[in-house]
């Protein structure tokens, strides 16, 4: 088993845990994004241990936080036209 797939494996059972505590809402991809682009985003873990320690120890406040912030950002940097679908859709 690679790298990859225990990697694979460590954020299958991150999220498994996530969504037996109640947050059902956040996903697979949430996770990945969050460790590449916010706990990983200055220095990336070299050693299998470290990876597990990171993705084990996440908590829910962190990653709540770092979602927010995402949306945040997201928002600021689009238009009312990237949700027009969404309102011509209401208005049928």
């Amino acid at each position: 088993m690679g790298n990859d797939q225990q990697y694979q494996l460590l954020l299958t059972l991150k999220v498994r845990q996530l969504h037996s505590n109640g947050f059902t809402g956040i996903s697979y991809d949430d996770l990945h994004h969050i460790l590449i682009n916010h706990k990983w985003k200055r220095r990336q873990p070299t050693r299998l241990s470290e990876i597990a320690d990171d993705i084990l120890h996440l908590n829910e406040d962190e990653i709540v936080r770092w979602l927010a912030v995402d949306s945040r950002v997201k928002g600021y940097s689009s238009s009312l036209d990237d949700y027009r679908h969404l309102i011509e859709k209401e208005e049928l």
